[in-house]
């Protein structure tokens, strides 16, 4: 049970010599497991996608996946659980595996996908952890999301008016995914336009704060997208990741930060540009990765 992993994990973290040299080499391949485990850059029709992931610590909580349906269909998840390090890490690897483990079946609804994966959450977590999760599932021919917000901040899709950008946001209807053992869900549908842009985050990047303990926020990033007319993931991305290095400076990062930015193309419009990394929000911000 991973209850019992992560009490045992703390418990070997009290210890002196030998143990605490263990203990350090299990949170380097804590690391690298956790870093094989996000997805490789996806080939989505329509879809351009960019995303940047750093932890607090040397792992963590967040979490994103894209996942194929045997159908053409796409879901789409990010995520991100309370708290922060390896027990946080181990609880996100739970919750990664039970979604994964639901797309694997015959699609079924999302309502009971999403009641599944919350069961699960609840029956094999500490009682003290839950993870708020925005789950999507994204259709390329219609471009029809239909999508649970289960207490995530909101991703917001970014839709050109004039000079500016609409900000149309996705907003959380549900309890986090295991706070509530039988919890009901209804899903939305939202429907994209060519040449939208939703931005998908994490707290951890309304809530770094600076010298001032002023935290970066939610109006600050919502004013900067207003004014973004760029429809590119990738200068949209690096624009926030410019402003809140400007805000943060050189002041310690407080908890993982996650950031998941989508562009909707036109049929046909040559090929997906998929750009993922990890890194911190200061020159060089990312590690590009280039798909076809």
């Amino acid at each position: 049970m991973l209850r019992n992993s992560v009490e045992t994990f703390l418990q070997r973290a009290t210890g002196q010599g030998v143990e605490s040299e263990m203990v350090y080499r299990d949170l380097e391949i804590a690391r690298d497991v956790q870093r094989a485990s996000f997805p490789e850059p996806p080939v989505i029709p329509g879809l351009t996608v960019a995303s940047f992931y750093k932890p607090a610590l040397c792992v963590g909580g967040d979490y994103y996946d894209f996942l194929p349906f045997r159908d053409g269909a796409w879901g789409i998840a990010i995520g991100d659980v309370c708290g922060k390090g390896i027990a946080a890490a181990l609880v996100m690897a739970n919750l990664q595996g039970s979604l994964r483990a639901q797309t694997w079946q015959p699609r079924s609804d999302l309502e009971r996908l999403m009641a599944n994966v919350n069961r699960l959450v609840w029956e094999s977590s500490p009682q003290h952890f839950f993870a708020s999760l925005f789950y999507a599932e994204y259709q390329p021919q219609s471009r029809i999301l239909r999508y649970v917000n289960a207490g995530h901040n909101p991703p917001i899709v970014l839709r050109r008016n004039h000079n500016r950008c609409a900000l149309l946001p996705l907003t959380a209807e549900y309890a986090p995914m295991g706070l509530i053992e039988d919890c009901p869900f209804t899903s939305t549908t939202f429907q994209l336009e060519i040449d939208d842009v939703l931005v998908a985050y994490t707290d951890g990047l309304t809530e770094w704060e600076n010298s001032e303990g002023t935290a970066f926020g939610h109006k600050r990033l919502e004013s900067m997208l207003a004014d973004c007319c760029s429809q590119d993931p990738h200068l949209v991305l690096q624009l926030i990741l410019d402003e809140l290095s400007a805000h943060s400076a050189d002041c310690p990062q407080a908890d993982d930060i996650t950031v998941v930015v989508m562009q909707v193309e036109a049929p046909g419009e040559g090929m997906e540009n998929i750009i993922s990394g990890f890194g911190r929000p200061e020159p060089p911000l990312i590690r590009f990765c280039i798909g076809q």
